[in-house]
């Protein structure tokens, strides 16, 4: 799951840089909060941490747990002092993992002290006190997140968000982003387009979509060319 090995990363599972990580879950994204919750350790230890220049390295498993936080903090409100123990009890204590095979059957709710519950089934926890606890009312909007993690886990790969055409695959040149369905790099077909123009990109590569080459372009921040 991305997990280090003797030094070494095996392929095939992805690796990210913060920029990375940032770019991929933009717009909400930045490098700073991804660095921050990196040093809080809500992303747990990176694959390779960083010094003197050298950037961190974070595993595909991270790059979903990062948008996890994301979504919690974004579309659900929730403070960062309430995401915290959500993560690290559903990653260490009451689950063993938090891309377990049970975790996208999980129900989620918030309880009468306006915390988050968790139930599997046969218990009922507040996650912030890891205690048990009736539930209130059901949390559809935090299941649907549970049920995306789990989702993107399975198939290795996370859609970028206002480009449908993109994606980071993490069995695909290490998780940088790509046209959906090719193994062609945003980065390398981008200055083509600035370069080249469109028209001329298109007719390099027929196989490609002229949408797909847009979005591309327009995810690295390059224009149309004329």
């Amino acid at each position: 799951m991305g997990k280090q090995r003797g030094g070494l990363i095996a392929l095939g599972e992805g690796v990210y840089t913060v920029p990375q990580v940032a770019r991929i879950l933009q717009p909400t994204m930045t490098e700073d909060k991804v660095r921050y919750w990196l040093d809080e350790g809500l992303l747990g230890e990176p694959v390779r941490r960083g010094f003197r220049g050298r950037p961190h390295l974070l595993s595909f498993e991270q790059l979903l747990q990062a948008r996890t936080i994301q979504h919690l903090r974004d579309k659900l409100e929730f403070p960062l002092q309430q995401v915290r123990p959500v993560i690290e009890e559903l990653s260490d204590v009451v689950f063993p993992s938090l891309f377990d095979k049970e975790w996208h059957e999980l129900r989620f709710f918030r309880t009468q002290k306006g915390e988050i519950g968790v139930s599997d089934g046969a218990h009922t926890y507040e996650v912030k006190r890891r205690q048990l606890v009736i539930p209130q009312a059901v949390f559809p909007e935090f299941e649907e997140i549970v049920r995306e993690a789990r989702r993107d886990w399975e198939r290795g790969e996370v859609p970028i968000r206002m480009y449908p055409r993109l994606v980071s695959n993490a069995g695909v040149v290490a998780g940088s982003p790509t046209i959906k369905g090719t193994r062609i790099e945003t980065s390398f077909i981008a200055p083509l387009v600035e370069n080249l123009g469109l028209e001329r990109v298109l007719q390099m590569y027929p196989h490609l979509e002229e949408e797909a080459v847009e979005q591309a372009a327009a995810f690295e921040g390059v224009t149309r060319a004329a």
